[in-house]
This record gives C-alpha cells, sequence and structure tokens, in this order.
C-alpha cells in the first residue's frame, strides 16, 4: 500500500529519537494528496522483532493504538522490551478498512 495509489502521507516520529528500550511516544502525521490533514481515522503502530534463537531470544511484538491529538496528528506511548533492529508498520483505517499503511525499520537504543 505505498505504492502510488496510496492517498495517505505517513510520517512517523518518535520522542526521543531514535527510541530507545523502555517508554517512547510514537507520533504519526498523516496528510491527504490534497495536502491536508487526515482525520477520524485509527492508527495503530506495531513493532516485531523476529526470533534469534542463536540468543535464546523469542519474536517480540508490541503495538499502540494512537489517540488522535487533532491536525492529523495521532500519538501515544510505547513500551519496547529491548534496543535493537525493529520491524515497524503503521496502519490507518477507517470504519475498519485500511485506507493507508508504511512499513519502515527502525533501530532502537538500550541494549538487550
Amino acid at each position: 500500500m505505498n505504492g502510488p495509489n496510496q492517498l495517505v502521507t505517513i510520517d512517523l516520529s518518535t520522542d526521543p529519537a531514535p527510541p530507545h528500550k523502555g517508554t517512547n511516544t510514537l507520533r504519526v502525521k498523516l496528510t491527504g494528496t490534497d495536502g491536508k490533514p487526515v482525520t477520524g481515522v485509527q492508527t495503530t503502530v506495531a513493532f516485531f522483532m523476529p526470533a534469534m534463537p542463536a540468543m535464546g531470544m523469542a519474536a517480540m511484538r508490541v503495538a499502540a493504538t494512537l489517540a488522535d491529538k487533532g491536525n492529523g496528528v495521532y500519538e501515544g506511548p510505547i513500551e519496547l522490551q529491548t534496543g535493537g533492529a525493529w520491524q515497524v508498520t503503521v496502519t490507518v483505517q477507517r470504519n475498519g478498512q485500511t485506507v493507508a499503511s508504511k512499513q519502515l525499520n527502525l533501530s532502537a537504543t538500550g541494549g538487550m
């Protein structure tokens, strides 16, 4: 859904930046192709780290549903269990239907 047909631009930021092991604040800014803020949607951010059997670590997944702060900004806390490389998926839904999604990789500080 990150192709040219997507009607929503998704910008993800974290506080602190980069994110770290522990509590972080996620902020997503949604903008339509018309340049106007996207409001009235449900925004979820999921962090996933694959299993690392050699290190005795199971896969980890944590997700946060963000609160609508107005003007196309959605925000909320997330607790990362460890530092390291995370696969992140932002999903935007309206009335239960996905209208946009974005995948990216983030590296969190703080060690394992």
